[in-house]
């Protein structure tokens, strides 16, 4: 897991210079579409919803939802002729993915797979297919692959959009997702050190919460999952206002509050929360690139000034790290997730029977 979170900076690159030759192909028949649906299961739905997020900010006259993957294939009747269904899937071969677009397909609707593995089940049930990365994750616990979906729904979303007029959000977007892999390396380089520290001091809380608004609400369920499946945490991930409307109550010691803050329209609420966790005793980080939040959070991790609309990309990394530093505290091999002890792997095979996951 170390190493791919290491490795996102390169693998963020290849995925830039991917969708750079492949987006006027992937993009071509996007003009009939009328409406975006962005599909998932686990982490591919966080990157799913965070994408979403960014075609929202771009798109003020085309419908955009994320709907997960099982949702998507037995509930979900809005698809028709003019949809596009872009389903995330690690390895190509999630079984509820590939049924979701297969049935989309079916309906009419267009079909685009997002992967990270070329042979895989999804490449004969989309009409079209993007690779991204740089190669197999080589961890249970996804990361790499995670970013690098959500950099190439970020960079198709700008770039189609700014080709069919002269759109000046969306140059300024590309022009930003170009700097993200320095931004990503920039980050690790400047804040592993004192992550690593942070883990050391706080593996042992009892509980843990990730908050975040807008497009970093995928960040938040994305962290909880992280600590979830390295360490085996109590942790949550909320939208940070649904999380002031009655979660806080059961903030207490022993519990670790992460608050993603960037500069945007919910950064008012975080310095409010932060000023509740202070007054109750509650630990506190916050990642963010606002200085001025130091002297409310317990600690905080500073990364680049980045857009909000881009900063999942960033924001994670940081999660990431500590979600992996906490289980190398406890003892824990963060790349298993529980799959080399007998009972959990028996539990895997029912819930995942070879060959659908």
């Amino acid at each position: 897991m170390h190493d791919m979170i290491l490795g996102q900076p390169s693998a963020l690159h290849s995925t830039l210079e991917m969708c750079k030759k492949e987006a006027p192909d992937v993009t071509s028949y996007w003009s009939d579409i009328n409406k975006f649906v962005l599909t998932g299961c686990g982490t591919s739905f966080h990157a799913a919803l965070a994408g979403s997020y960014m075609f929202h900010s771009l798109f003020h006259k085309t419908e955009v939802e994320a709907v997960q993957s099982f949702e998507l294939k037995h509930y979900y009747s809005m698809l028709n002729s003019r949809s596009l269904v872009t389903a995330f899937t690690h390895t190509g071969n999630t079984k509820t993915t590939v049924d979701a677009v297969a049935r989309a397909s079916e309906i009419g609707a267009s079909t685009l797979g997002v992967t990270g593995e070329k042979e895989s089940n999804i490449v004969s049930h989309v009409h079209k297919v993007l690779v991204v990365g740089d190669g197999k994750e080589l961890s249970r616990a996804h990361t790499k692959s995670y970013t690098c979906a959500v950099m190439a729904t970020f960079y198709l979303s700008a770039y189609y959009l700014q080709t069919q007029a002269s759109h000046l959000a969306a140059e300024s977007m590309l022009d930003q997702i170009s700097d993200i892999p320095q931004s990503v390396l920039s980050t690790i380089n400047h804040e592993e050190k004192s992550i690593a520290k942070l883990a050391r001091d706080y593996s042992q809380k009892q509980q843990y919460f990730f908050l975040g608004s807008g497009p970093n609400q995928a960040t938040a369920l994305e962290a909880a999952l992280k600590m979830k499946e390295t360490n085996f945490s109590a942790a949550e991930g909320m939208e940070l206002e649904q999380f002031m409307h009655g979660p806080w109550v059961s903030l207490k010691q022993g519990t670790l509050v992460f608050i993603l803050a960037p500069m945007g329209p919910s950064h008012q609420r975080s310095i409010e929360l932060l000023e509740v966790c202070k007054d109750l005793d509650v630990d506190t980080i916050a990642v963010t690139n606002d200085k001025h939040i130091v002297d409310l959070a317990t600690h905080s991790v500073f990364v680049p000034d980045v857009s909000e609309e881009l900063s999942p990309l960033v924001y994670i990394v940081p999660l990431q790290l500590f979600a992996y530093y906490s289980a190398i505290e406890k003892g824990l091999n963060p790349d298993m997730i529980h799959y080399d002890v007998e009972k959990y792997w028996k539990a895997r095979n029912v819930i995942f029977p070879p060959g659908t996951h």
